[in-house]
């Protein structure tokens, strides 16, 4: 498959989400990354595609079930409720961006739902835990809503979850928050951080032939739940690992990475933002570290080129989600030709948030249009939730919910990995990739 021409427009990836949506590979000096010949476990030949066409959704009115134009504004209103933080720190407003464009899409092109205009009752998580509370008080109390979506809910999620209790079901693109993956009646179709970092392992193991493995990330809250998961994950696959963290305002990360091991590991697995991002790099480059790099979206932002000179390394970055700003990608063609249409601006559709929160509005548009707008309730909807399998906008054609006992909200574990060639352009190397069994 043929790497994207569009021009550099990388996104800033929230820092606590960013990390369980991405595998990466890389050369220590960030130009010479290895090539992918395959590898089990769901990884395919090295630039190709192999999902079958039926499996990829480009055709959104086929897939929602609607008709062709616009909704009628005379029918009283389908609601969802939606939950997302933004607006402090760390936040993902593109996430609501998203979800508000997929719903000015499906009511201005897919006939709203059953004729009925979709609209969001919104409510945000800024900056405390509790704040959930509020959200959960919202939007349970709100009788209109049979349904909840949710943004990057790193923060709040057990207050909310509490609060909800699964009175009203929940649909999630990546379940960020720690309690998402075992909340009640919650459906997680790009899955969650633990399940996601567990594809580092079978791509180290499997495509990199790696032993050993050096993990070095940033001492925050978030960074540290990802790199425990990715840890776990490469354990998993037989690695032996050593992970060390540091301050999120180092810039000289000569000693951190050499703690780790760096310059003896078969494959290096820095977890940070920004700043971390290009201090990691710098220090492999002095430290002349050969060996690949296992990195995450995280590092794919506008800073880290700026950092280094102009450009991102040319690593291999995996995310949970068909890449958005890949426009060889026939789903993301249709993504971004819809998305554009529907108002969501350039720079916000190639940040990852976006379009899970455009896919988490059209999953729920198939929903209650298969139920129908006169028999949406909270328990019709949870019905058909629980038959969803697929395929998901963007993401895997199969999703299986409750296969994991321990985390029953979760319905997907899979991940792909993409080259950055340099210039804005990316090369898919494998389809998607489960944990290692």
């Amino acid at each position: 498959m043929p790497a994207t021409s569009r021009p550099l427009r990388l996104g800033l990836v929230s820092a606590a989400m960013a990390p369980l949506l991405g595998v990466a590979a890389c050369s220590g000096s960030g130009t010479n990354a290895p090539s992918s010949t395959g590898a089990s476990g769901g990884a395919s030949s090295a630039s190709a595609d192999s999902r079958p066409v039926s499996d990829v959704v480009t055709d959104y009115l086929s897939y929602v079930g609607g008709k062709a134009g616009k909704a009628d504004a005379g029918l009283e209103p389908v609601t969802l409720g939606w939950v997302n933080v933004e607006g402090g720190p760390g936040g993902s407003p593109e996430a609501t961006l998203g979800a508000r464009a997929a719903v000015r899409y499906v009511n201005d092109s897919l006939g709203g739902i059953g004729g009925h205009p979709l609209k969001l009752n919104v409510c945000t998580v800024v900056s405390a835990e509790e704040e959930g509370q509020k959200c959960g008080q919202q939007l349970l109390g709100d009788k209109t809503v049979s349904a909840i979506g949710v943004g990057n809910l790193y923060l709040g999620d057990a207050s909310f979850n509490s609060v909800i209790a699964g009175k009203k079901p929940v649909l999630v693109g990546v379940a960020t928050g720690p309690t998402m993956p075992t909340a009640k009646n919650t459906f997680s179709t790009f899955g969650d951080l633990p399940h996601i970092f567990g594809t580092w392992g079978t791509y180290a193991r499997d495509v990199l032939k790696a032993k050993t493995a050096a993990v070095i990330h940033t001492s925050t809250p978030g960074d540290k739940i990802a790199s425990g998961a990715a840890v776990k994950g490469l354990k998993a696959a037989g690695l032996k690992v050593k992970s060390v963290g540091f301050d999120a305002q180092s810039t000289d990360l000569i000693g951190p990475v050499t703690a780790a091991g760096a310059n003896t590991a078969d494959v290096v697995v820095p977890i940070s933002l920004g700043g971390g991002c290009v201090g990691i790099a710098k220090a492999l480059k002095q430290l002349n570290v050969t060996k690949p790099v296992v990195s995450t979206p995280l590092c794919m932002s506008p800073d880290v080129a700026q950092g280094l000179g102009g450009d991102l390394p040319t690593w291999t970055y995996g995310v949970a989600q068909t890449l958005p700003i890949d426009s060889s990608a026939a789903d993301s063609k249709a993504f971004l030709k819809a998305s554009a249409q529907a108002r969501l601006d350039e720079d916000d559709q190639s940040k990852v948030f976006a379009p899970l929160g455009w896919s988490t509005v059209l999953t729920y548009a198939k929903v209650l249009n298969t139920v129908g707008p006169d028999k949406i309730t909270p328990a019709s909807v949870s019905q058909q939730l629980k038959k969803f399998t697929g395929p998901v906008v963007m993401g895997a054609a199969e999703v299986k919910c409750r296969k994991y006992p321990d985390a029953p909200a979760v319905c997907n574990d899979q991940a792909r990995f993409y080259q950055y060639e340099g210039k804005g352009q990316f090369k898919p190397l494998t389809d998607w990739i489960r944990p290692p069994q």
